[in-house]
């Protein structure tokens, strides 16, 4: 009889009586019994079916955790770098430093990151989940030791330089802010591992190395958040933990208003240079007013360059066209007054229809641009806000108890939110 056993992932045979050898496959031993040339081909057949079962050469099988026990990771985040904004690919680019704690019972005894062998240990499995490229990547594993219950901590630090996608809402452009989020998730399901800030350290962003300075504001604060992704966005029907690293941006509109809005509203302006031709010559002012309009379209067409391919109209948008509109309207009062019988009278209430409904418009359009500039200045000085009590609550955790990595319970975090 020859016996064995066979596991998907780890295939083995246990052989208890069998004659004959083959030198493919055992080294070949003077005391060793025969083993026939059946269980051979049944040995390859078995290591055939275990590589098919892999989607590609280097995949790695995770074991699950021995205790099947739920792991709580805390996660510390720092932007080093904030190298690029593209409005139009709605991406941007980041040097990032994550480190996540969590305590790993099996590795107590433990004194030094050397005992271990981090290849054999369970992992958080935590990816870059909007990541679109990742340009260079370190990991290191460090071993900390827990004075409370002596339970070692284990340490992952990643430092990573990537481009992140960020779907940006472009309505209010140029007066617009951004959120820049880098999202992370963990493969192991919701049951097994979750992701939670450290309420030891302050999540950190470097102002000072913003590259992207002469176009965008960049906020000091750093917002972190845990999440879940949501079941009907799900290739399987579990829910995997996410954590999002947030911070904000808010776009100096000077470019746009100078280069743009002002030649616009110029070109707009030149349109009642028209009035100055003469009635009864409606070519010579149509072929002004054509030209004028012309080049607002060419402005219009620059204007979208630097916007994503978007569904809804942006606030430069609405205005240039408003612009158009006011010019499409003087095309035609200059294409009727040649047909009304006292066009001296037409141009004269013309001039005064047209130029109070361009004084009336902008104002309107004025205070609509300073009502939305106002409330994204109240939204991020909330963030703000937010971010400092935090970081406020953290300081003074630390300055008692000199610990910098906690949260591993519920109990902890409220115990730091209440210094």
């Amino acid at each position: 009889a020859t016996p064995y056993t066979m596991d998907s992932r780890d295939v083995t045979l246990r052989w208890t009586e069998a004659r004959g050898a083959s030198n493919d496959f055992f080294p070949p031993n003077e005391n060793a019994p025969a083993y026939p040339f059946e269980a051979v081909e049944a040995l390859s057949i078995l290591r055939q079916i275990e590589t098919n079962q892999r989607t590609s050469s280097t995949e790695v099988w995770h074991k699950k955790r021995e205790d099947g026990k739920k792991v709580r990771v805390l996660i510390k985040a720092s932007i080093v770098s904030l190298t690029e904004i593209d409005t139009v690919k709605q991406a941007f680019s980041a040097e990032v430093w994550l480190s996540a704690y969590y305590k790993e019972p099996l590795l107590k005894g433990k004194k030094d990151r050397e005992e271990v062998d981090w290849a054999d240990q369970w992992d958080p499995r935590i990816v870059l989940f909007n990541a679109v490229t990742v340009d260079k990547e370190e990991i290191k594993h460090n071993l900390i030791q827990d004075d409370i219950d002596d339970i070692p901590i284990v340490q992952i630090t990643r430092r990573v330089q990537a481009t992140f996608k960020e779907p940006m809402k472009l309505a209010n452009f140029p007066f617009d802010y951004q959120k820049l989020t880098i999202k992370l998730r963990s493969r192991w399901p919701v049951d097994q591992v979750e992701l939670r800030k450290n309420m030891g350290a302050k999540d950190t962003i470097r102002t000072d190395t913003f590259t992207a300075s002469q176009e965008w504001k960049l906020y000091g604060h750093l917002l972190c958040e845990h999440d879940v992704t949501k079941k009907d966005l799900s290739t399987s029907d579990k829910q995997f933990p996410l954590y999002h690293i947030t911070t904000h941006v808010q776009r100096k509109t000077g470019f746009y208003v100078w280069n743009v809005a002002l030649l616009m509203f110029l070109i707009m302006s030149l349109s009642f240079t028209a009035f100055s031709v003469a009635p009864e010559k409606p070519e010579a002012r149509l072929s002004v007013s054509l030209t004028l309009l012309l080049t607002s379209v060419a402005f219009k067409f620059m204007v979208s360059q630097n916007l994503p391919t978007i569904s809804y109209l942006t606030m430069l948008d609405k205005y240039v066209l408003l612009c158009m509109i006011f010019q499409c309207l003087v095309a035609v009062q200059n294409a009727l007054v040649s047909a009304v019988t006292n066009p001296q009278l037409f141009d004269r209430v013309s001039m005064a229809v047209l130029g109070g409904l361009a004084v009336f418009t902008h104002l309107v359009f004025g205070i609509v641009i300073w009502k939305k500039v106002r409330k994204a200045n109240r939204i991020l000085r909330r963030a703000d806000k937010q971010y400092l009590r935090i970081g406020s609550s953290i300081e003074r955790f630390f300055e008692r108890t000199k610990c910098s990595i906690t949260g591993f319970t519920d109990g902890e975090v409220c115990r730091v939110q209440g210094f």
